[in-house]
């Protein structure tokens, strides 16, 4: 059987779990530092490797990449697999992946080494979402979600601009030396805090096409690839497009910090509004991102403008990387979370790299003014993906609490 958290009566909260949710939350700072570090590093990378900057580029494109092809598979396969067990080997996985970076000193070294990382990335986020799901009851789930996913907007506000600068100072394997050593006591702090469940040994009957056909999962798949694929369109060359408005390269830095900022406000946001009013907060997220990149694409020589615009649509991703975690716990066939969870984890990834070559084509055909008007017209599919789910997918409320 799985294992659920304690019933709730009228009078009585089940306490947090907190310790357990802060250990995940940590786990996905660990996860998005680690996948986003070389992006600050790509120089020192490639003078010390003896590669080019577009070739130290795609040890992040290849972490992706195994990710959208991996995570649903490995999310399957390790079905069964005891969750506590499973989360903390994840932990030592990453471990392993930066030890090789450190150790590189040929590119194919870290190529393998990153390759490795983005298979524990999959499993990771195959069964992170799922596995807090099962530590709270259903009206606080998202709510849980939210918290656990603050470690990924702190990474990005804090944990690459530090493990950049860090990289900068003493090198950049020390860098991921430090990361390494973070896994490893994160694994130890895991296995001593975190409570343990069993597989989803009902969910391991259904195959992935057969929860990927189920309407509510398919909606909320299908919303989240073509809207991520829409913003990372844009956002992998936000540098660019900002420069092209006449931002000066030294602003970029304050920009993006203020970028950052704006998207921990989503997520405040998210957490506020997730187990209230879920579908409200879906159309209020992805009306607010395309009106942002559309406001972006008239943005002209403003850079005021589009530093504000950038800064909401910002916001207004952050919120939806949230919303729609929840939405697809809620979504899936009794016993198959971890498995939709694994799915949606895909098609975020899709989303990433997908994007990232879509706006290369963009911006090399028709320059970076096309970039948030090629976004908008995918991030609005998501808004249609959003008010089609009204009933499956992305209803308007979710249960009260556990029986």
């Amino acid at each position: 059987m799985t294992a659920t958290p304690p019933a709730e009566t009228a009078t009585t909260r089940a306490p947090w779990p907190m310790a357990g949710l802060l250990v995940v939350a940590a786990g996905t700072f660990l996860s998005v530092t680690t996948e986003m570090l070389p992006m600050g590093l790509l120089s020192s990378i490639s003078r010390d490797l003896d590669v080019s900057e577009p070739t130290v580029g795609l040890l992040v494109t290849g972490y992706a990449l195994m990710v959208a092809l991996f995570a649903a598979p490995l999310g399957r396969l390790t079905a069964r697999f005891p969750r506590r067990g499973l989360l903390v080997g994840a932990l030592v996985a990453y471990a392993a992946s930066n030890v090789i970076m450190a150790l590189s000193t040929v590119y194919p070294l870290a190529a393998a080494a990153r390759l490795l990382g983005g298979l524990t990335h999959g499993a990771f986020w195959a069964m992170v979402a799922g596995y807090v799901a099962r530590m709270v009851t259903p009206d606080r789930v998202g709510r849980a979600v939210t918290l656990v996913f603050t470690g990924g907007t702190v990474a990005i506000l804090v944990g690459v601009p530090t493990g950049t600068a860090l990289g900068v100072a003493v090198g950049w394997r020390a860098t991921f030396a430090v990361l390494a050593g973070i896994a490893l006591l994160l694994a130890f702090v895991g296995w001593r805090l975190l409570p343990d469940y069993p597989g989803e040994l009902s969910g391991q009957g259904m195959s992935l096409l057969r929860v990927l056909r189920t309407p509510s999962v398919a909606i909320v798949v299908i919303t989240t690839a073509v809207t991520m694929l829409g913003y990372f369109g844009f956002y992998t060359y936000i540098s660019p497009f900002l420069q092209s408005t006449g931002l000066s390269e030294a602003a970029l830095s304050p920009a993006l910090l203020g970028y950052g900022a704006a998207g921990a406000v989503g997520l405040l946001a998210a957490g506020l509004l997730v187990d209230k009013r879920p579908r409200f907060a879906m159309l209020a997220g992805t009306v607010t991102l395309t009106a942002a990149l559309i406001v972006l694409s008239m943005s002209g020589h403003s850079p005021a403008l589009a530093v504000a615009a950038a800064a909401v649509a910002g916001m207004a991703l952050n919120a939806l990387a949230t919303l729609v975690q929840a939405a697809i716990l809620r979504a899936a066939p009794a016993g198959a979370a971890d498995t939709a969870a694994a799915l949606n984890a895909s098609a975020f990834n899709v989303g990433i790299g997908g994007g990232a070559l879509v706006g290369g084509l963009v911006l090399a055909g028709w320059g970076p003014g096309a970039l948030p008007l090629v976004a908008a017209l995918l991030t609005c599919a998501g808004v249609f993906g959003v008010a089609y789910g009204r009933r499956e997918g992305f209803p308007a409320t979710v249960p009260s609490s556990a029986g």
